[in-house]
């Protein structure tokens, strides 16, 4: 899930707490509502671009500021996503199997089996349950 605007200005908040230099630009209403974070808009539009949830950000903030005394830009946030490992990739591509045949079997109409496959069936399994002898020529 792509981050939010609202995601992204808790991010910034907590580069500001642990930067004191960091300088966040928004603006509130009377409310305290925040109606103008162009910081908070560039980030947002640049973590978005490149994929970054904010379960990865706040993973690469915690590490940068485990690391660094300097307060992280943009770049330090993406380029410390994390890899995904083989087992991740294939549980994604699994997902989207499934996704896939869920949306086949949703979208298309099944059609009956034919008469001559459901009696082949039906004989086969009347010879094995049964023990008949059938011919199933």
């Amino acid at each position: 899930m792509v981050i939010t605007l609202e995601q992204t200005a808790a991010l910034l908040s907590r580069i500001q707490i642990a930067y004191p230099a960091f300088v966040n630009i928004f603006e509130e209403d009377d409310y305290g509502n925040v109606v103008n974070a162009p910081t908070a808009q560039l980030w947002q539009q640049r973590l978005s671009a490149n994929g970054i949830t904010i379960e990865q950000a706040v993973h690469a903030l915690d590490k940068h500021i485990d690391t660094s005394q300097f307060e992280p830009k943009i770049a330090d946030i993406i380029n410390n996503k994390p890899q995904l490992s083989i087992y991740d990739i294939q549980a994604q591509e699994r997902q989207q199997e499934q996704l896939a045949l869920l949306e086949y079997h949703e979208s298309n109409e099944v059609i009956p089996m034919p008469d001559h496959i459901h009696e082949l069936l039906e004989r086969l399994e009347n010879k094995r349950t049964l023990g008949g002898e059938d011919n199933l020529e």
